[in-house]
């Protein structure tokens, strides 16, 4: 049986095919680096984090921590529902490719 939060899970991973994105979900599995993000992908060539949350829910400290050393490190990362980390991306992507044809 699916966890609410996984269909938020499935919701993004729809929306980041849809958008040409390159996306894995890490399985840990006991080892390698705690608190990493449910969604590691690469949108318009940058890095992103995804820390998947269900309705009323909050990343733990630690995931907090992995969100800034990411964005300390120069990539992007976001946590929330489907809808909220959907609509930061939408944010960023419109201000990238307009900063591209800027250029």
């Amino acid at each position: 049986m699916k966890s609410p939060e996984g269909f938020e899970k499935d919701e993004i991973k729809k929306y980041l095919n849809s958008i040409g994105a390159w996306h894995f979900s890490p399985f840990m599995a006991g080892f390698g680096k705690t608190g990493i993000p449910d969604i590691i992908c690469c949108i318009l060539g940058a890095f992103w984090g995804i820390e998947v949350k269900r309705e009323g829910k909050g990343p733990t400290q630690l995931q907090l921590l992995r969100i800034v050393e990411i964005k300390k490190a120069g990539g992007q990362a976001t946590w929330g529902t489907a809808s909220k980390v959907v609509m930061e991306i939408e944010r960023w992507r419109a201000r990238q490719l307009e900063i591209q044809t800027i250029e």
